[in-house]
């Protein structure tokens, strides 16, 4: 060995074994993390599928819910109504719930032209407009 210090070899040997500890931790860390978003995954996914379970079951109970209070109400009607007061209250029924669902989709249509996110609508238009631009 020479005083000058130690041999460029040596120091090139150091630096591969630093880097090859570095890289095998950066390895084992970036697959641990990947465990963990993986399990993390699994549970969300298992409560989301739990609450769209509860929330179907909550709909289909209150579908027929309102199905049976509306023909509660027709025969409520048509009891009031006397004989052939069922086709009547029938009738007066679906003309209340098309009624309901015309306003509705008035509702939605005056809506339609809304978008959800305006300015980034905007932003990617002006992107738009100055890349045409930058093409001519």
């Amino acid at each position: 060995m020479s005083e000058k210090g130690p041999q460029p070899e040596a120091e090139t040997a150091g630096l591969v074994r630093h880097l090859r500890a570095f890289l095998a931790a950066s390895a084992r860390y970036a697959s641990a993390r990947l465990r963990l978003a993986s399990l993390e995954g699994k549970e969300a996914a298992g409560q989301a599928g739990k609450f769209l379970l509860l929330a179907g079951a909550t709909l289909f109970v209150a579908v027929f819910g309102w199905l049976f209070l509306c023909l509660a109400a027709v025969f409520l009607l048509a009891l009031a109504l006397g004989e052939h007061g069922w086709i009547w209250a029938s009738l007066i029924m679906a003309a209340v719930h098309f009624a309901g669902a015309f306003i509705l989709g008035r509702s939605l249509r005056s809506r339609g032209g809304k978008s959800f996110f305006p300015l980034t609508t905007a932003e990617f238009q002006k992107d738009r407009e100055w890349l045409e631009k930058e093409q001519l």
